[in-house]
């Protein structure tokens, strides 16, 4: 029995956490309610008890794991990236891969407009840059991009760099001329352009990442029993396929959850070690 799950009178006790930094495309009551909605789904009929902790920090999450009050966390991989020798030594090796798109992993484009004389990452160099900065996996390619190719952070090497509200905006603006490129997940330019053909005619992909990023992770800890591990992950196989599971994924803007080997995260955990170990000019 794990030290958060307990049992008396054939009820267990579950706690979630999750970190509010990575799931900002939810507006705060919408992010917790949704939240809310998927730890009740995956209980569900069982008599169950389940807690929610948003989180702010990940030394907050980590404190909580290190006493034993979180049995599941959902985590943007890219925070997932950056705290991931601390929180090893709790994880089992049940992952859980959230996709927003029907590709298993996103693939990043670097988009400019057609007529933009683009040779190279250096033809940005002084220009500028739309992007959603809250999908931080695409954040972080960025920084990769222009410290791998410029040795420069991307605050000297843009001359503007606009947060978008979203990523379909951040392709209009390089569409209408009002951003000289942008960055984005490749199914958001393909999710323009049915929406709007037109679109394809006037933007270019100049760069793709290939397909190596999944945008955030259910993951399990040690501290669970069998029987709350078994309802977890028989919940979690099943969430499409009711209305309430489809609704919640409606939700957070996601197509599925799905489980994955711990292999598909080495393409971001590669990049990541990379960046950490690159150099870059003051």
């Amino acid at each position: 029995m794990g030290f958060n799950t307990w049992s008396f009178a054939d009820t267990q006790h579950i706690s979630f956490a999750y970190l509010e930094a990575g799931l900002k495309d939810l507006n705060d009551a919408d992010r917790h309610v949704a939240v809310q909605l998927l730890a009740k789904e995956l209980i569900r009929d069982s008599g169950n008890e389940i807690k929610v902790f948003p989180l702010n920090s990940m030394a907050e999450m980590l404190d909580m794991i290190e006493v034993g009050k979180v049995n599941y966390v959902i985590i943007n991989s890219y925070l997932y990236l950056t705290g991931r020798q601390k929180l090893q030594p709790f994880l089992t090796d049940e992952i859980w891969g959230i996709q927003r798109a029907q590709e298993a992993k996103e693939n990043y484009v670097l988009v400019v407009a057609q007529d933009f004389n683009y040779q190279n990452l250096q033809s940005l160099l002084g220009k500028s840059i739309s992007i959603h900065k809250d999908y931080l996996l695409v954040n972080f390619y960025l920084n990769y991009l222009v410290k791998k190719e410029a040795k420069l952070p991307i605050n000297k090497f843009f001359k503007r760099i606009k947060d978008t509200r979203t990523d379909s905006q951040a392709v209009l603006d390089v569409f209408f001329k009002t951003s000289d490129s942008c960055l984005v997940p490749q199914y958001i330019v393909d999710l323009v352009a049915e929406l709007n053909p037109s679109v394809l005619k006037g933007i270019r992909i100049v760069h793709y990442s290939g397909a190596k990023f999944i945008p955030a992770l259910v993951l399990r800890l040690k501290n669970n029993s069998v029987d709350t591990s078994n309802m977890i992950r028989n919940n979690l196989l099943t969430l499409s396929d009711n209305a309430r599971g489809q609704e919640i994924m409606n939700l957070f803007s996601i197509k599925s959850i799905k489980p994955i080997n711990a292999n598909a995260l080495q393409d971001m955990i590669k990049l990541y070690d990379e960046y950490q170990s690159m150099a870059v000019e003051k």
